[in-house]
This record gives C-alpha cells, structure tokens and sequence, in this order.
C-alpha cells in the first residue's frame, strides 16, 4: 500500500495590518496665535475685510495702541481720508485711517495712549479704520479688547 507522505505544516507568516488613517478627532489643526489689540477709541468695532472699522463719537480722538514709531501721516492716499501709520515695537504696524485730523508726523515716536489724531466720518457714522499688518504691509488677523 502507497501512503501519501504528509508534509509539515509551514508557518505562517503575518501580514502586518495597514495603519489606519488618524481619527479627525486625533488630527490637530495647526494652532495660529491671534493677536490681541487694545481698542485705539472708544465706539463700536465692526469687522471689515481687513480689520475693523470703529464707530464712535464725533468728537472721539484716537490713541497709539503701542509704543512706536511715525511711518506715516497724510491724507494723499485717495479713498483713506487722512491715515497714520506706526512702526510698533513689537514689529507690527498698525494703521489708523479715514481721520479728520491727525496730530502727529511721519518719523516721530510716540508713546502708548499718545493722541494721535481725531476720529473722522465714513458714511454718515463717525468713527476710524483700524488695521494690523506684518512689516511686509500685509494685514494679519487680529482680535480688538477693551482695556
């Protein structure tokens, strides 16, 4: 009689399982600091496409929100009114538009809560443009607070 020889069983060789993809839940979006920024007058922030627009009284002047330097005073760039902009020493620029006058001129240092000028209109509300932007000019996200 012919017996089939059996061969011994092979072992098996395991078959790493794929990694699954991470949960959204574990997926942790990249966290970006907003910076905080004191109110440069007393009004009504509204959000713009670049900063806010500040509603406020009439006769409200506006103030340095930081330490810093003068980069800019005038009224020739067309559609601002006049326009202050101050190097901050904390390397950002801040920029105070649509003024009905301003106090201050291009090179000079000013001090926090320094006057800077006088809320002008947009419109038929009284108020400023606010914007904070990198050295490069462009304009950066940010949150206002009251102080």
């Amino acid at each position: 009689m012919y017996r089939k020889q059996e061969t011994p069983p092979q072992p098996t060789k395991e078959v790493p399982k794929p990694k699954e993809p991470a949960r959204e839940s574990e997926v942790k979006p990249p966290t970006v600091k907003v910076p905080k920024v004191p109110m440069p007058v007393k009004g009504v922030p509204i959000r713009t496409q670049r900063g806010y627009f500040i509603k406020s009284a009439c006769d409200e002047f506006f103030r340095a929100v930081e330490r810093g330097k003068v980069l800019y005073a005038g009224d020739d760039l067309k559609g601002y009114g006049w326009v202050v902009m101050v190097e901050q020493e904390n390397g950002y620029i801040t920029v105070y538009t649509r003024a009905e006058r301003v106090f201050v001129k291009k090179g000079e240092s000013v001090k926090k809560g320094q006057v800077l000028g006088k809320v002008g209109k947009q419109g038929q509300d009284c108020g400023i443009g606010f914007e904070l932007r990198l050295k490069d000019g462009s304009p950066i996200n940010f949150k206002l607070v009251k102080e």
